[in-house]
């Protein structure tokens, strides 16, 4: 049994089950304990925690920030942020302006194309939600211009496509230090593949990565993660034992979707929430 799901995603940023569903679901698959981790956004967060005590459920306070790096992204997760914190919501803030903008733009360019779609009709699918493409990709398939979201990516949005604007630089140095300031403890996402609809996979040269994020604060990697083989399991967890890295893992969730892995189903072991809460305990923001 499985009893741990450390990467969790909402309606609160590109999700497709509110908090609330979301720690219904956990309960359902008999889970103990979850993060939320929706990007650059914490707004899914006190619901989740609200939800989680009523039905004895241990929610982690997270968040996924999405970093930029030659030819793709890196994604660090952060645990036991302090959301009330002014000045991380100011940033936060801040990245989602930035999605914003580069949102207008793709649809700008979309239409220049030949294959309009409504930036109002954006808005309203990502809701409250941090606009991202996948939302814009969900207008083209509306629209009829696609047949699939990652058709979406493959012949417009994708990082090679003719309508795809760079996202404001935001570093995976600046993203662990960000978190650490709220005394959280970052961890780098997914290290092994970074897999983005249409885009590029970033293969991630952990030697080269992991010194300048761990002098920043990084503390943990994700070892455990969906389609992950055994041996880059354990090629990950000797990496962490190397680095002096919590492991950690989850399955990404982002609600019950054919091409996405389910809640809960990739193994965690719970001594990766015990480590997780050692470290907070020895750390200190910076």
């Amino acid at each position: 049994m499985n009893y741990v799901d450390l990467h969790c995603h909402t309606t609160a940023s590109d999700g497709t089950l509110t908090p609330s569903q979301l720690v219904a679901r956990a309960l359902e698959f008999g889970l103990k304990t979850i993060a939320v981790t929706d990007h650059d956004t914490t707004d899914g967060v006190a619901e989740a925690l609200t939800a989680g005590a009523a039905a004895g459920i241990e929610v982690l306070p997270g968040i996924e920030i999405n970093t930029d790096v030659p030819g793709g992204e890196i994604h660090v997760l952060g645990y036991f942020i302090d959301v009330t914190d002014a000045p991380f919501q100011a940033e936060l803030r801040r990245l989602r302006a930035g999605r914003e903008r580069r949102g207008e733009e793709i649809t700008r360019r979309l239409t220049a194309l030949g294959v309009p779609i409504s930036w109002q009709r954006v808005q309203e699918i990502a809701g409250d939600a941090p606009i991202g493409r996948p939302h814009i990709a969900r207008a083209l398939l509306e629209a009829g211009h696609v047949n699939s979201m990652n058709e979406a990516f493959t012949l417009y949005i994708g990082r090679d496509g003719p309508a795809y604007v760079e996202r404001m630089r935001f570093t995976p140095v600046e993203a662990v230090q960000t978190i650490k300031r709220v005394g959280g403890l970052p961890v780098l996402a997914h290290p092994i593949i970074a897999r983005f609809t249409g885009d590029p996979i970033v293969e991630v040269n952990l030697e080269q990565t992991l010194p300048d994020m761990i002098a920043a604060g990084l503390v943990g990697l994700e070892c455990y993660y969906p389609n992950y083989t055994q041996g880059q399991v354990q090629q990950l967890l000797a990496a962490a034992q190397r680095y002096g890295l919590v492991a950690t893992g989850g399955t990404d969730f982002h609600g019950p979707r054919a091409d996405r892995a389910e809640l809960g189903s990739v193994y965690v072991p719970e001594r990766a929430v015990t480590a997780l809460k050692a470290r907070r305990q020895s750390s200190t923001p910076i």
